[in-house]
């Protein structure tokens, strides 16, 4: 058994020819991502087209895991209660999920294979010309083949669902690519403007120091001709205190 699914290389997991054929069941009840009923193989593999679409019908019946929408398209009240989960994290929680599905499928039969298959080479080695040894050994090859092409169609299968994950991930990684073009064009044109606002806050300042200057000026000038009027007064006062005596 691999070590993917724990098992240490050289041991064979212990199952009975009654368990051998055993349909995987997961801790909800459901089968698995493997179809019901086996599609023709050629030489021992499914049509990639077959493939393909088992696997959008998987995808249409959400047992994969679909992406969520762009942020842009999501109800503006989705957030308002502090329980709403981050559409993101529920589906990588469920991807997890589905991930950790398929191991458990994928084990589940690598562990009856690997024992089906040491059964069929010892019933060979200790097999005799006789009727009986021979039905045996025919028995246990048939056995042997139905769990390899379920694993290798369970593998066609998780290949078909990557290159779709990995044909999802491309397109939100163009509209990421599209959304940071679009914020650097706007950071330029932000940083334009931030150039001509400064200027036009130097320019105020200057106009805002000159204004002041013109009305310190003018409340000097003010002041000085409210001088020059009392002393009027006075001047004129003492002309008149002049030529009275």
């Amino acid at each position: 058994m691999s070590t993917f699914c724990g098992g240490t290389p050289g041991t064979v997991p212990s199952y009975t020819s009654g368990q051998w054929l055993e349909q995987f069941r997961d801790s909800q009840g459901g089968t698995g991502i493997l179809p019901p009923v086996m599609p023709q193989l050629t030489d021992g593999l499914a049509d990639d087209s077959w493939v393909q679409q088992y696997v959008k019908g998987l995808e249409d019946r959400n047992v994969i895991p679909r992406a969520p929408p762009r942020m842009e398209t999501l109800p503006s009240n989705m957030f308002n209660s502090p329980d709403t989960k981050d559409p993101m994290a529920t589906f990588i929680e469920k991807d997890n999920a589905f991930q950790d599905g398929v191991k458990a499928e994928y084990c589940f039969y690598e562990g009856r294979y690997f024992s089906a298959l040491d059964a069929f080479l010892q019933a060979v080695g200790s097999s005799s010309l006789g009727n009986a040894s021979q039905s045996n050994v025919q028995q246990r090859l048939a056995t042997t083949k139905k769990l390899n092409q379920k694993l290798t169609l369970l593998i066609q299968i998780v290949n078909g669902t990557s290159i779709y994950k990995y044909t999802v991930a491309q397109r939100y990684q163009q509209g990421i690519n599209s959304v940071n073009e679009n914020l650097r064009s706007n950071e330029k044109k932000l940083r334009r403007q931030k150039e001509i606002l400064d200027k036009e806050n130097t320019a105020l300042e200057i106009s805002r120091r000159m204004v002041e200057y013109t009305t310190e000026k003018n409340r000097a000038n003010n002041n000085l001709l409210a001088i020059y009027g009392v002393l009027n007064i006075v001047a004129l006062a003492m002309v008149f205190y002049v030529a009275r005596t």
